[in-house]
């Protein structure tokens, strides 16, 4: 019902835009329906003795409402996600969502201020991104407001989150438990400017989290004061004929929501080659700093966490690092090397390799005894066949090569074959479009 009404009131509001306004405006309606079947033998983790393999089918389902003046525009997304049997026959289960619902509105020349429910992506996505693979994705609630001129652009973001409304009190709570994993104050400042074939940005994002502590065995959360933590760091693109140079590093700081200090850094550089028309490489690396367990007397987390950003689009794509909790909160340094090759016939391929290192020595389970830092390699192979503009099929396998210190870390046996594959159909065509000029 409650979607229903929303959408009601969407229509409504357009039908109510003044009509010199809809004399230069555009409508439309479009779809996605993306079918994801998987083979999970080893995913995230090394499989165990016993362990049998995961398949499963999920479903991503989209219908979006565009419209645009030149005054203001709209977007409102209704989404299902479901597992193919998930839902008992004949059972009514009601599963849609809103995944976007916000108005952008022109303030002056070069400045735009756009409030409600909405998804957004700065640079590759590392730490903040609208998690496409996710067949969910990721939206926030909050309101934006952004400048840009010529190759100059500001954009300042800021959300304020509750589970209910509220008469007394601003605590965020849900069911009796904290939810002082999600941030209660999110604000993000970015500024990006483009020289000639160059590009620098700088980026910070400062998320408030609910204090909680441990009293008594017993987690207390205290609603009256947030633990902030910021995270800050620029971002440089370099383009020289078939060259292109990607080198961004961020500084995290401030307190985490249990009140532990922070102090951690990430580091990216990335080469891309263009071999020819058709073909490309890249290398590149990653480094996320991590806790030196050896050092006891210390009492500041060293351990990177990448926020809102996207898990599986990197660090190989059978996804066993992407949380600092992934690693123990060691860390990791990713070196990998990258092949994609384009045919004639709107097929592609990619070829990934990943070797995986621990930032620091020392594990939390056995802080005296140093381990080898080498936790193996993975190989990703993905195909992707486009048919039309709005129609494609893509796969991919994924092996993971593990060391004896992956065993130490995640536990399970590194000599059986851990291997993740996919097969993914997106189908997402333009089902109506109306322009008044």
């Amino acid at each position: 019902m409650k979607t229903a009404i929303q959408t009601i009131l969407f229509l409504l509001s357009i039908l109510l835009v003044p009509t010199n306004a809809r004399s230069q405006s555009e409508f439309k309606i479009s779809t996605t329906i993306r079918p994801r079947m998987e083979f999970r033998d080893g995913y995230k983790t090394l499989k165990k003795e016993g362990d049998k393999p995961a398949a499963f089918v999920s479903q991503r389902s989209r219908l979006r409402v565009d419209f645009k003046n030149e005054l203001v525009q709209t977007r409102f997304t209704i989404y299902d996600y479901r597992v193919w049997g998930d839902q008992m026959w004949k059972k009514d289960i009601p599963t849609a969502g809103i995944h976007e619902a916000w108005a952008s509105v022109k303030l002056g020349e070069y400045t735009r201020l756009k409030i409600g429910r909405q998804s957004f992506q700065y640079d590759n996505g590392r730490l903040l991104s609208a998690v496409n693979w996710n067949q969910v994705g990721a939206a926030h609630d909050g309101a934006m407001l952004s400048y840009l001129k010529n190759d100059f652009n500001l954009e300042i973001f800021s959300a304020w989150n509750q589970n209910k409304e509220n008469n007394i009190g601003t605590d965020y709570m849900y069911d009796g438990l904290t939810a002082s994993f999600y941030y209660k104050n999110l604000n993000i400042l970015w500024l990006s400017k483009k020289f000639n074939k160059a590009q620098l940005s700088f980026l910070t994002l400062v998320d408030g989290h609910e204090e909680v502590k441990e009293i008594e065995g017993e987690e207390i959360n205290n609603p009256e004061h947030l633990n902030y933590r910021y995270t800050s760091g620029l971002i440089y693109k370099q383009a020289i004929g078939d060259i292109k140079f990607k080198a961004q590093g961020f500084f995290q700081g401030g307190k985490l929501y249990t009140g532990e200090d922070v102090s951690a850094f990430y580091l990216n550089c990335e080469v891309n080659y263009k071999i020819s028309s058709n073909a490309g490489i890249q290398l590149g690396f990653e480094t996320f700093s991590g806790n030196d367990y050896s050092d006891t007397d210390n009492t500041t987390n060293k351990a990177f966490d990448i926020l809102l950003g996207a898990r599986h689009k990197f660090n190989g794509r059978i996804d066993y690092f992407s949380t600092p909790s992934t690693t123990k909160q060691v860390g990791l340094v990713n070196p990998f090397t990258k092949l994609d090759y384009s045919f004639k016939n709107k097929t592609s391929v990619k070829l990934a390799y990943h070797q995986f290192f621990l930032h620091q020595s020392y594990l939390p389970d056995n802080n005296t005894q140093s381990v080898d830092k080498y936790l193996g390699q993975e190989i990703d192979l993905t195909v992707k066949k486009k048919f039309n503009d709005y129609m494609s099929i893509q796969g991919g396998y994924s092996i993971m090569l593990a060391s004896n210190t992956m065993e130490l870390l995640k536990g399970g046996d590194k000599t059986k074959l851990n291997q993740w594959a996919f097969v993914m159909f997106t189908i997402n065509p333009t089902l109506f479009t109306h322009k008044n000029e």
